[in-house]
């Protein structure tokens, strides 16, 4: 009987449907986690999942996926006919991905809000019961079988073991508190619901400028695996944005700091670098538009230039499209001047045709590699750091 309770606990996986009709009476969208993840100390890259974490309503959502759940330690069963969502905390298989591929590209995910729909977590708890030996439904003792001596000693080993079955903790939801939300074919539970008083017991906290950092072990503190360097740096290029464009809020330029960073851990480029260049293109401005048919947005692309990869002159304004594209067309100048910054900047600026004539001017890529300079110096004497 032991066996086959814990067997059919263990047995529980991620049974996530949507050919079944949703019951839903409201869309929202969640906002794509743009910061880094960190589970019990190890760092989870967001875009690396196919379902990736969100924030909804100021609260991050965890994904109710196999892959997510190996790394947390829970499975899930959402049974849509009852429409019944079972989440239960098991122990972490693994400590990261499986493979580091881009699998999200910081795309804000469209969901709806499952109203009729009843959340029990649960976790198993230990009971200690001791047993008597027990052959052929009676109980034996030595007198009653030849050999009694082996027997004694056979009870009496058993007698001072105990059987651990499991005991089943529940809670259920509140989902006018923790929304459950679906979202292509994934369910979504806000993280703060497994943390407290809940009978997963998790430890989690925010750090606007690093990320979420969460700790699934009972009595163990998230903010042990806190990286305040990082923090601190990244607070530092958010301020140096703002000390350059008083007209940018503070969620605003944390946001670029975190698309520069991002596209510059994809592409292989230091996002300083990046920063410098929209600092002295735009001021970090993503409606700057150049004379005429001129460059448009944060790294000033000329439309022309991105039309010959399929972006649209409108998708510019789009900051996160602007500094992608700048981001990898920069990288490839890079890779084609053998990492010649100097050059690989000039033909950023005036074009390959001038590099190949021999008629380009070093100007713009001075005013840039001095304003790389600048924001070093910035974060250096600010105290901020340098990141690394």
């Amino acid at each position: 009987m032991v066996k086959k309770l814990l067997s059919v606990w263990l047995s529980v996986t991620i049974i996530l449907s949507s050919s079944i009709t949703i019951f839903a009476d409201e869309n929202v969208e969640g906002q794509f986690l743009n910061r880094n993840i960190s589970i019990n100390g190890n760092r989870l890259g967001n875009y690396f999942l196919e379902d990736p974490f969100f924030l909804y309503e100021g609260l991050a959502y965890v994904p109710l996926t196999e892959e997510t759940g190996e790394i947390m330690g829970f499975s899930a069963v959402m049974d849509w006919e009852s429409r019944i969502l079972k989440v239960l905390k098991k122990e972490p298989v693994r400590t990261g991905l499986k493979e580091k591929i881009l699998k999200s590209n910081l795309e804000n995910l469209p969901a709806v809000i499952l109203k009729d729909v009843t959340v029990l977590v649960m976790a198993e708890e230990e009971k200690d019961i001791s047993v008597d030996l027990v052959i052929q439904g009676a109980a034996l003792t030595a007198a009653d079988t030849e050999g009694g001596a082996q027997l004694d000693k056979l009870k009496e080993e058993i007698e001072t073991e105990f059987i651990n079955l499991p005991e089943l903790k529940v809670d259920k939801l509140d989902i006018d508190e923790y929304p459950l939300l679906h979202a292509g074919d994934t369910l979504y539970l806000p993280v703060r619901a497994f943390t407290g008083e809940s009978c997963f017991q998790w430890n989690a906290f925010f750090d606007n400028y690093s990320g979420l950092y969460v700790s699934t072990e009972a009595g163990a503190d998230s903010k042990a695996s806190f990286d305040k360097r990082e923090s601190d740096y990244n607070r530092g290029l958010v301020n140096y944005i703002l000390s350059k464009n008083k007209n940018l809020s503070p969620g605003w330029a944390a946001m670029l700091v975190f698309l520069f960073k991002h596209e510059a851990e994809v592409y292989g480029v230091d996002e300083v670098l990046l920063m410098a260049m929209a600092c002295k293109e735009s001021t970090f401005r993503s409606d700057a538009v150049g004379k005429g048919s001129g460059p448009v947005g944060i790294l000033q692309i000329m439309p022309k230039t991105a039309e010959r990869y399929g972006i649209k002159r409108s998708q510019l304004f789009d900051p996160h499209v602007n500094i992608e594209f700048g981001t990898k067309y920069i990288k490839d100048k890079l890779d084609q001047y053998g990492n010649n910054k100097t050059i690989a900047l000039s033909a950023y600026n005036q074009g390959g045709m001038a590099i190949s004539r021999g008629t380009y001017n070093t100007r713009y890529a001075v005013k840039i590699t001095g304003a790389e300079s600048s924001i070093n110096q910035y974060l250096v004497n600010n105290g901020y750091g340098t990141g690394n």
